[in-house]
């Protein structure tokens, strides 16, 4: 709780700085099932969650009026990887950093976009000790594309967006290793209820698709996996601050949502985020 309430403080003293705004998310999700070769959900007997905390911040180089605009951000994670067997122990990584986001980004017209590194803090998993990782432990070169237009004098908006995260081999224990490659393509709209001259309630939809490249441990191929969801949003805004909740939870790479297919994944069905925004 001193975390969260230091988190805050400081969120709302860099956002109400000229140019800054900053975020803070909350979310948690769990399954006990895993969609397996074929697409079918099977029912597994270990129970897996996450629980996240997110902070970020971007900060714009260039904001006029009219025209491109550039901005530096970080973006930090803590999250809480367990499972939880019907016998037998559980095994989790603890509230640990996940991972560090360095990223710069921009915007013109209807486009937007960033490059990015991740840097990877993810704990070391030890089965002995009952610890298990809370990321792929690569870091990562991270690229997104998007388009944002909108619609009925601005009320309604049609977004797109195309993620890659393009992950580093790594050795750990004299193996080389590489779990894969992220992509995540993003398809959404939304529609803005106007409830003052300063405030407004948005409800949206996000179509999620999700998957992740075929990897390689030593001369073993990783099956490559996917998953395809959807993911209801809505946030309420008023001045600078926007307080917002998804029905999906983030994992090292981005967000899961009610998924209706998939593959060598988990099936993500309950999941839950909620944050906070502030910008000036």
């Amino acid at each position: 709780m001193r975390m969260l309430i230091t988190a805050m403080i400081i969120l709302f003293g860099i956002a109400y700085a000229e140019k800054f705004s900053a975020g803070l998310n909350v979310g948690y999700g769990s399954t006990s099932q895993k969609y397996d070769s074929t697409g079918k959900a099977n029912n597994v007997d270990t129970t897996f969650s996450i629980l996240n905390l997110g902070l970020n911040a971007k900060y714009y180089i260039l904001s006029p009026e009219v025209g491109p605009k550039v901005y530096a951000g970080v973006d930090f994670k803590f999250s809480q990887y367990q499972g939880s067997p019907k016998s037998g122990n559980s095994l989790s990584s603890g509230f640990s950093p996940q991972y560090l986001n360095l990223l710069l980004g921009g915007s013109y017209l209807f486009f937007n976009g960033f490059v990015g590194f991740q840097l990877d803090l993810g704990p070391k998993g030890d089965s002995a000790n009952k610890k298990t990782q809370n990321s792929d432990r690569q870091n990562a070169v991270l690229i997104s594309l998007g388009a944002n237009v909108p619609f009925m004098a601005g009320a309604g908006d049609f977004h797109a967006n195309v993620n890659y995260a393009l992950t580093l081999e790594k050795t750990e224990n004299n193996v080389k290793y590489d779990e894969g490659d992220q992509l995540a393509l993003i398809v959404g709209g939304g529609y803005k209820f106007g409830i003052s001259e300063v405030a407004s309630f948005s409800l949206g939809l996000d179509l999620i698709y999700r998957l992740k490249t075929e990897g390689k441990k030593e001369n073993t191929n990783v099956p490559s996996s996917s998953n395809f969801s959807i993911m209801p949003y809505l946030k309420y805004k008023t001045g600078p601050i926007s307080v917002w909740a998804k029905l999906g939870v983030a994992d090292e790479y981005g967000y899961y949502g009610f998924s209706i297919m998939g593959k060598n994944s988990f099936v993500t069905r309950l999941g839950i985020t909620a944050g906070l925004n502030v910008s000036y």
